[in-house]
């Protein structure tokens, strides 16, 4: 068997064998303790031998581990909580057929790994006081600049999910969504659109970094945290925007590179994030 079937066989195994255990309780039941083999078969009233076989595909797929005492506990609290989101091959088909979402809005497993990985990677960006979350999912990257600086205020648009996430005295809302806030010209030392331009195709992503662009005071910054084209994971996460988006794609580099400059930024710079599915940090500086 070739690698690219080996690999195909193991993703569907590692599907089938988490589905089967979500079904049956054993993902909830060691999400609340540890448990053995015996105690999974004996409270969920699966057999001894298939939930072995179960939590063992489980295992060497890195999503749950086996104790030293012999108890099964998953790498990750709350992993039940992922099956909903994954994209089933019904909702593909018709989806590749008509070209439409099958569950528009919704939430992948894919965007929720995202939206804690904008967080970690505040770090790489530059320092700034005054500051304009572009996003619509909790503001993660504003919500993380103000927890590192004390002295950082952050502006976020005033949708439900942002209401929920930035709280307190040095939040403010700005009114509107993606294409309909107003923000004041010259006001912020960094603008971040952040896991915003893969919803959108790409005569509308370039139109939004253009809209947001004015409101980069002279030597402030404005970054796009996202996926690239070609990066590692990108098409998996290009494969859920169809299920979930109209228009939302990955977009190449160099398109990011030209929308940029075309938006009147210069000295464009590029950090890729090392992570699973990767990151890309660009960054344009306002002369």
């Amino acid at each position: 068997m070739t690698g690219a079937l080996l690999g195909l066989h193991r993703a569907a195994a590692t599907l089938s064998a988490y589905s089967a255990a979500v079904q049956l309780g054993l993902i909830d039941y060691i999400d609340r303790t540890p448990a053995t083999v015996d105690d999974l078969a004996m409270s969920c009233g699966a057999s001894v031998r298939g939930v072995r076989v179960v939590l063992a595909a489980l295992v060497d797929s890195g999503l749950v581990t086996r104790r030293p005492d012999g108890r099964y506990e998953p790498v990750t609290a709350g992993l039940a909580g992922v099956h909903p989101l994954l994209p089933w091959r019904d909702q593909v088909t018709d989806s590749v057929r008509t070209g439409l979402p099958a569950r528009e809005a919704e939430r992948d497993v894919i965007t929720v790994l995202l939206h804690g990985m904008r967080a970690d990677v505040v770090t790489e960006l530059p320092a700034a006081t005054r500051v304009l979350d572009v996003s619509v999912d909790g503001a993660p990257c504003g919500v993380a600049l103000a927890a590192r600086d004390p002295r950082c205020r952050v502006s976020v648009l005033d949708v439900p999910a942002n209401r929920r996430a930035a709280a307190g005295p040095r939040f403010d809302f700005l009114p509107g969504g993606l294409f309909d806030a107003q923000p004041a010209a010259d006001e912020y030392d960094l603008v971040v659109l952040s896991g915003v331009c893969h919803l959108l195709d790409a005569d509308c992503a370039a139109e939004l970094i253009r809209r947001y662009t004015p409101a980069v005071r002279r030597g402030g910054a404005l970054t796009v945290i996202d996926t690239l084209a070609g990066s590692q994971g990108a098409a998996t996460h290009e494969l859920s925007l169809l299920l979930r988006t109209r228009g939302g794609t990955i977009h190449a580099p160099a398109d990011y590179q030209r929308w940029l400059v075309d938006a009147g930024l210069v000295a464009a710079t590029r950090v890729d994030v090392g992570r699973q599915p990767a990151l890309t940090v660009l960054t344009g500086l306002k002369p």
